[in-house]
């Protein structure tokens, strides 16, 4: 998707008018592309056949072709095509020179469903976001950042040739992935909510739904420690504030890695997960 493309989008969303068809078709041109080099991917395929009920649901309902299943086809299918092109950068270790630059390519694209739903309550339309597809906006944005920043960083021996380019990324990483922490709300506990299950109702508690939440934990904690060890010559709010709002790494940190500690030794103990490294994380912030 070139940027002439992702502007025209965008510019369509600000007037209120998603046309449905026209997004679905500028995704095709996009898929097709990466089609030619792996016809039968089944992502791929996925998607196409996604983009297939997109354009069939807006030619059987004209009126009413703004309202959420084709918000949430779209938004399936962006994250279909471009979860194949992030496994395919992960698989070159973002070796190529304009890797970065394919990052925040697919970031920007990621983020359109999220851009639509903010346009539709401005122009008082009836869109909603669905709370797995936001989760997994998020999640999939800053893990991306995670995967990018953990490779150039063990390829460069953490001697990072761009320091302020890389400490960008590690926010706008930690940003996403606490964005994904909080697009639920944690269950409160009291006398008219039961569990069967103590370990359950513990981890609903701490806002823990599922194993990609115990692991956004960890890349969050783990990003805020890249950004205070390697990038330690960037000064807070220095470089873009993309999201506007300067981030205590320090403060962030230990707030996610206590919470990981905690549901990976309490309710999530003897499941796998290691609380080594995040002791370690841990015990070098509050030195700080």
């Amino acid at each position: 998707m070139t940027a002439c493309h992702m502007t025209r989008l965008l510019n369509m969303a600000a007037s209120g008018i998603p046309q449905w068809n026209d997004r679905a078709e500028t995704l095709h041109r996009r898929l097709e592309g990466l089609r030619e080099a792996d016809r039968d991917d089944p992502l791929l395929l996925k998607a196409s056949a996604t983009l297939q009920s997109l354009k069939d649901t807006c030619s059987k309902d004209t009126q009413n072709c703004n309202r959420l299943p084709c918000l949430r086809l779209y938004s399936q299918a962006i994250l279909d095509i471009t979860y194949y092109e992030e496994n395919r950068l992960v698989d070159e270790e973002f070796a190529n020179d304009d890797s970065l630059q394919k990052v925040r390519e697919l970031i920007q694209i990621i983020t359109e469903p999220e851009t639509l739903f903010e346009e539709s309550n401005a122009s008082k339309q009836h869109f909603h976001l669905d709370m797995d597809v936001e989760e997994c906006l998020h999640w999939r944005r800053g893990a991306l950042l995670y995967m990018y920043c953990h490779t150039i960083g063990e390829r460069e021996n953490w001697n990072l040739s761009d320091q302020r380019t890389f400490h960008q990324c590690l926010k706008d990483g930690v940003y996403y992935l606490l964005k994904m922490l909080k697009t639920r709300s944690p269950i409160q506990l009291n006398n008219e909510v039961s569990f069967q299950d103590i370990n359950t109702a513990t981890l609903l508690a701490k806002g823990i739904f599922s194993d990609v939440h115990v692991l956004a934990l960890m890349y969050c904690g783990e990003m805020c420690f890249w950004a205070l060890s390697y990038c330690s010559d960037i000064p807070p709010g220095s470089d873009s504030e993309t999201h506007n709002k300067i981030l205590n790494f320090k403060e962030v940190g230990e707030k996610v890695l206590d919470t990981y500690v905690s549901v990976c030794e309490g309710p999530l103990n003897g499941h796998g997960w290691s609380t080594e490294n995040a002791k370690k994380i841990l015990e070098f912030l509050r030195m700080r």
